[in-house]
Parts: C-alpha cells; sequence; structure tokens
C-alpha cells in the first residue's frame, strides 16, 4: 500500500475515533443535562413550597399584628376607663369627706348653745352643693 492510502486510512480511523468519542461524550453529557435540568427543577418547586410556606407565615404574622394592635387599642381604652374611674373615685371620696365634714358642722351649730354669729364663710351646704355639681360636670365631660 501505498503511503497515500495509509494517510487516508489512518485520518479516516481517526475521524471514526472522533466521532465515537463525540458520540460517547455527547452521551454523557446529555445525561448530565438531564440529571441538571431535574435537580432545577426539584429546586424550583422547593423554591415554590417554601415561597408558600414564607407567604402563609408572614399573613399569620400580619393577622397576629392586627389582633395585638387591636388589644393594645382596647387596653388603652379601659386604661382611660379605669383612670376616670380612679379620679371619680377620688372626687366621691373628696365629696364624701366635705359631707362629712359639713354634717359634724351642722350638728355642731345646732347643739351648740351660744348665740355667736355666724362666720363669713359660705354655709356647708352650699359648698356640698358646689361639690356635687363639679362632680356632675366632670361625669358630663367624659
Amino acid at each position: 500500500m501505498s503511503g497515500g492510502i495509509i494517510a487516508i486510512i489512518i485520518a479516516v480511523l481517526a475521524l471514526i475515533a472522533l466521532i465515537v468519542f463525540g458520540i460517547m461524550i455527547g452521551k454523557k453529557v446529555s445525561s448530565l443535562m438531564k440529571e441538571i435540568d431535574n435537580t432545577s427543577k426539584t429546586v424550583q418547586n422547593k423554591l415554590n413550597f417554601f415561597t408558600k410556606e414564607a407567604d402563609a407565615i408572614k399573613l399569620k404574622i400580619d393577622q397576629m399584628t392586627q389582633k395585638v394592635n387591636g388589644m393594645t387599642a382596647e387596653m388603652n381604652g379601659k386604661t382611660k376607663n379605669f383612670e376616670y374611674l380612679s379620679e371619680s373615685t377620688a372626687d366621691f371620696q373628696n365629696a364624701l369627706d366635705e359631707l362629712k365634714q359639713a354634717v359634724m358642722d351642722l350638728f355642731t351649730q345646732f347643739f351648740s348653745f351660744s348665740h355667736k354669729k355666724s362666720s363669713s364663710e359660705a354655709s356647708t351646704f352650699t359648698v356640698l352643693k358646689k361639690t356635687v355639681q363639679k362632680l356632675a360636670q366632670k361625669q358630663k365631660a367624659v
């Protein structure tokens, strides 16, 4: 055989070997690409799942925040009512003290046998009346 034919045979064998190796590498790359595609789909599915879960958790947190805000507003209202009750109780206690003092003064004056002129101070009933009026005005204001 001549040198040209041997060179052609070697070139053909090299081309055949190159094609065979190309096909083998193509099959391996193709299976690798399928695995990458499957992994990508799995990752996307997991990502979608966790995104939905995160959205559900965020929604629950938002609902809890709204409930807490509602409770805070309700608590503030009840605190104001309690403060009003405390103020009213203190005003009532003051009115009772003034009433007690007025009754004591009345009995002191009633049972007193002295003929002294009454002092220039307002009568105890006037003081009691003013106290009751102040308490009524406070309740109307609230």
